[in-house]
């Protein structure tokens, strides 16, 4: 085990600020995001974002506005199983008690799947050291209405061993210029190690997971639309991979729609123990994670 950093040591290690006499909280969030325009975005008349509308329950617990921090945005119609998200605020709740009420303030299409109280260090986007996403395609004549919001409608049959020759080429470190779209702000890097590509049949649904050590904006969207693009035999697999060398947008095939896009995991390190202080000046060790 590690030895406990003091809140000093813990300010100069973390890229954010926090308050060391606040309490960090992480909550693990699912989330149906057809009726959401998108985790975060300015506030509109008529427009819902996943973000405000957890911000607006815990300012119900807590009578005063309170910060939420995600693990990274995701766009209009993007469901989750596992976003994470973070917040600091004095103690009142027992992580249970939090659960339910935080669940008893939100609308039905999003849910508190797990709530843990963390060091005021922790910080859901800083902290994140990959994640998983699953994109899931209806391959079949006729589309089953109940997979209008939750999957890409392809009616066409698929060569799905082209397509996982070419999605084995993802795997490994690469500059992943090819396949973001512009996020409106300036990156450092589009490089990214892919640790995980599977493209997997299940009857008419194919099922695709990517798990990398971070994703580029509208990253796995236009992976699965340049893949299937390679099942329907528009582009070979080596054309695939061309596409992937030239690190140019313009090259590649064009996006997969948003429905069939999930957000399953994000990763974070082991847990650690840090020395945090409470509001009565005494100081305990907890879990990071």
């Amino acid at each position: 085990m590690t030895s406990a950093l003091t809140a000093a040591e813990l300010r100069q290690n973390r890229p954010h600020r926090f308050d060391p006499t606040l309490q960090g909280h992480k909550l693990t969030i699912a989330y149906r995001g057809a009726d959401f325009s998108g985790w975060q975005g300015q506030r509109q008349a008529n427009k819902r974002t996943v973000q405000e509308c957890i911000e607006t329950a815990l300012e119900k617990l807590w009578g005063a506005k309170i910060s939420l921090q995600g693990s990274g945005r995701t766009d209009t119609g993007v469901h989750a199983l596992g976003q994470v998200a973070s917040f600091n605020a004095p103690r009142r709740h027992k992580a249970v008690d939090l659960l339910r009420a935080l669940n008893a303030n939100l609308p039905r299409d999003v849910r508190i799947v797990k709530c843990r109280l963390v060091p005021p260090a922790f910080h859901a986007r800083f902290d994140a050291r990959g994640k998983t996403y699953r994109y899931l395609v209806w391959n079949h004549l006729v589309q089953d209405p109940f997979t209008l919001d939750t999957h890409w409608h392809v009616p066409r049959e698929l060569d799905l061993p082209a397509m996982r020759r070419a999605a084995r080429m993802l795997l490994g470190r690469h500059d992943f210029a090819s396949f973001t779209s512009n996020p409106g702000y300036e990156r450092e890097s589009t490089v990214r190690v892919m640790r995980r590509v599977s493209v997997v049949r299940d009857g008419p649904q194919l099922i695709f997971h990517f798990t990398a050590d971070g994703f580029l904006y509208r990253m796995v969207r236009n992976l699965v639309g340049g893949l299937i693009k390679v099942g329907l035999a528009k582009i070979s697999a080596d054309d695939f991979g061309r596409v992937l060398k030239a690190c140019s947008r313009s090259e590649a095939p064009a996006s997969a729609p948003a429905c069939g896009l999930y957000l399953m995991k994000v990763v974070y390190p082991p847990d650690r123990t840090y020395t945090t202080h409470r509001t009565d000046g005494k100081s305990e060790s907890e879990s990071a994670l």
